[in-house]
């Protein structure tokens, strides 16, 4: 089972969007990846790296890339079932001011 934070939608179809700028096929790509990135995590949860925060409360949150755009990280939770996607992002920003403890509700 896949779940998904709330927010996480505008965050794809904000990065979609940027893409569609430059190339409609391109942004289709980037959410393509994505859902086959999710696929992938909900079959093996363990397989992103454990990420380090200021905030102990988040210590269960991995990152993966986003396979075919390597510049984009998805953070996410293994839950019982399979996963829980929280953000999707650009390698860029400052993951601390943006993942906090809320996303795990």
């Amino acid at each position: 089972m896949i779940k998904y934070a709330d927010g996480l939608f505008d965050e794809l179809a904000d990065i979609a969007s940027y893409f569609a700028h430059y190339s409609e096929t391109t942004a289709q790509r980037f959410l393509d990846c994505c859902e086959e990135t999710f696929d992938l995590l909900e079959r093996f949860p363990d397989s992103g790296s454990p990420r380090r925060f200021e905030d102990p409360e988040l210590a269960s949150i991995r990152m993966s890339l986003v396979k075919g755009f390597d510049e984009y990280l998805i953070f996410y939770v293994p839950i019982a079932d399979g996963v829980r996607i929280l953000h999707v992002m650009h390698s860029s920003l400052d993951y601390n001011r943006i993942v906090d403890a809320d996303d795990l509700l």
